[in-house]
């Protein structure tokens, strides 16, 4: 992980925006931007809206060819904080979440999606998203930066591509905290807010809550 890190060189290109690889970001405004190609428009489930192009794609409605890697110097650059805090706690029996179980106080920090494909309007991250109680789109909100672990000297959102996940996966970038999110057969692909697969665009990462969509 250090000789990969070490490899990742960063370009300034403006004021405050900088490159790297194939990220974008903004040190004042906190944003960030990569590619991401559109890899499912309908079924289910889905356990992901972002993986790498390597990574559980038949789970994934978006995917990058961006190394997690890559995403997650950007985001320590950034300055964002990360952390499980009580998001797991729903997997863990009564005696284990005594000892063990996190706040939600230590909970990592708040973060936003949008997808703007070519030729389209930007949409929020969870627009995309079926979600299976209610045959409607996702609400608004519930997405933290928990930044993923590292195994043997492995970044595990590297290793197995995780970037941003609906279904909880410790090995991830980011992760839910709403409602539904240890279940793993109750989110799909919104077909009619989807473009066609193989369609290209920019994903964007925001700290806080979604807000309105502005034009560009």
């Amino acid at each position: 992980m250090a000789e990969e890190a070490e490899k990742a060189k960063v370009e300034r290109i403006g004021e405050h925006r900088y490159r790297l690889g194939e990220i974008e970001f903004d040190a004042k405004t906190r944003e960030i931007r990569l590619p991401a190609t559109v890899n499912m428009r309908e079924g289910g489930p889905v356990e992901y809206l972002l993986v790498h192009e390597k990574g559980k794609v038949h789970e994934s409605i978006l995917t990058t060819a961006v190394p997690p890697l890559h995403l997650q110097i950007a985001m320590k650059l950034l300055r964002y904080r990360a952390g499980y805090g009580d998001v797991f706690n729903r997997f863990l029996p009564p005696e284990a979440l005594e000892k063990e179980g996190g706040k939600e106080a230590d909970r990592g920090e708040t973060v936003s999606f949008t997808f703007q494909a070519e030729g389209r309007a930007k949409q929020p991250g969870y627009e995309l998203v079926m979600d299976g109680e209610s045959a409607e789109a996702m609400t608004p909100g519930g997405w933290i930066y928990t930044g993923s672990t590292v195994e043997d000297g492995r970044f595990m959102a590297e290793a197995e591509g995780s970037i941003v996940a609906i279904y909880l996966d410790p090995l991830a970038l980011f992760n839910m905290t709403r409602d539904g999110a240890d279940i793993d057969e109750r989110w799909g692909a919104r077909h009619r807010a989807i473009p066609e697969i193989g369609t290209k665009g920019i994903f964007t990462i925001r700290a806080g809550e979604p807000r309105a969509i502005q034009a560009e």
